[in-house]
């Protein structure tokens, strides 16, 4: 059976990795394979220390090719430009067609901008490790010019950076960058008296997925850290170096980060798969694509159901991990010609940092703020970065 897997992030590499042991050890010869546009898997939940050199950049990627020398897994380099379900076949950009008894669609997903005029042409996405080391280089970029000018308008705009969105990456960016604009601003000799760092959010809460207490805790730290943050505002337009808000305001800023949400890739769309309000592939309990026997999806791509809360599972790494494993055992049960078992997300909790030396989050659901959240935190990282160093990960 011929099984193949797009993309190479948290649920892809776990459904590979983990697919391809369980085939081995139940004496398998099923092919699989791994198809991703880059030669590595990147880490994201640790982009935003990347974005503000908080981490060597190797740090946040892994090379697939060390990965997969043990294992049995096929990778093809490409990017996935079409899905043909009455064909079973996978057109990639490079003109390849792979065709398939069983496919994952894993490729995560796309920066969502909302229709606000300019914000794709003229903000900075933090989305993929291209998008952190773009985002560091034009920082550094940013701070030299403000060392360089004599014009106090100019220079302060040069230093002021706006972050569009407060969830996990706005929250966690702005953290790390007022802790990094002290090095900055000592490197390049830029003042660091006229460094500003705005958030801003469209709703009542940051961090809305843990509640009030949360937003509370986060703008607390992040105040103290310089950060001003400003809830319930809408961004109605992006120029260059310029935010129209409402209620007529301006916020003139050299730096703009889009961190306002994510959306599923558009291919899943343009091949007449099903998906949800903001394109993500719409999915039963079993993983499987709606009205597609032979389809699954997983990770940020799919819109998976969440029974017990009537609503979706949350689009995270911990979430996409474990539904990756769970594809695994599906898949398994599939070449087996067994019933496979429905997914059932398992609610650990989240972590989020607020610069290098706080974290908070729920682990269990419970409220955990500080150092000890932050140590949790890196041990999560750690713990994961072994899963897939492991022989058998």
């Amino acid at each position: 059976m011929q099984i193949v897997i797009l993309g190479a992030g948290y649920a892809g590499i776990r459904a590979a990795f983990d697919l391809d042991h369980l085939l081995r050890t139940h004496g398998r010869a099923d092919q699989v394979t791994l198809v991703d546009r880059n030669p590595y898997h990147q880490l994201i939940q640790v982009l935003h220390r990347t974005a503000t050199a908080g981490i060597e950049t190797h740090e946040s990627i892994y090379a697939l090719e060390p990965l997969l020398r043990n294992r049995s897994v096929h990778f093809v380099q490409a990017g996935v430009q079409a899905i043909v379900p009455l064909e079973r076949i996978v057109t990639l950009e490079n003109g390849q067609q792979l065709a398939y008894d069983r496919l994952v669609i894993a490729l995560g997903a796309e920066t969502a901008y909302g229709h606000v005029p300019g914000a794709r042409e003229y903000s900075l996405p933090l989305h993929t490790y291209e998008h952190a080391l773009h985002l560091r280089d034009h920082l550094i970029a940013q701070f030299s010019a403000a060392a360089r000018t004599s014009d106090p308008r100019e220079q302060r705009i040069l230093l002021t950076t706006a972050i569009v969105g407060g969830g996990y990456t706005g929250c966690q960016f702005a953290g790390e960058l007022a802790a990094w604009a002290d090095d900055l601003c000592e490197q390049t000799g830029a003042p660091r008296s006229e460094v500003r760092i705005a958030l801003i959010e469209h709703e009542s809460l940051l961090l809305k997925q843990f509640g009030e207490w949360a937003t509370r805790e986060a703008e607390r730290v992040l105040d103290a850290q310089g950060v001003s943050v400003y809830l319930n505002t809408d961004v109605e337009a992006v120029e260059p170096n310029l935010l129209h808000v409402a209620g007529n305001r301006v916020l003139r800023a050299g730096t703009i980060v889009w961190a306002g949400g994510i959306q599923g890739p558009a291919l899943l769309r343009e091949s007449g798969l099903p998906v949800d309000a903001a394109g993500r592939v719409r999915v039963d309990r079993y993983l499987r694509v709606e009205d597609q026997a032979l389809i699954f999806a997983a990770g940020d791509c799919a819109a998976i159901p969440d029974v017990s809360e009537g609503t979706t599972v949350p689009a995270t790494a911990s979430y996409a991990m474990r539904q990756g494993a769970h594809l695994a055992e599906t898949l398994l049960a599939e070449v087996e010609g067994r019933a496979p078992r429905p997914y059932e997300p398992l609610k650990l909790g989240e972590m989020v940092s607020l610069g290098p030396h706080y974290a908070l989050g729920n682990p269990l659901g419970i409220p955990l703020t500080g150092y000890p959240a932050l140590l949790m935190k890196k041990g999560i990282e750690q713990y994961y970065r072994a899963t897939i160093e492991g022989p058998l990960a």
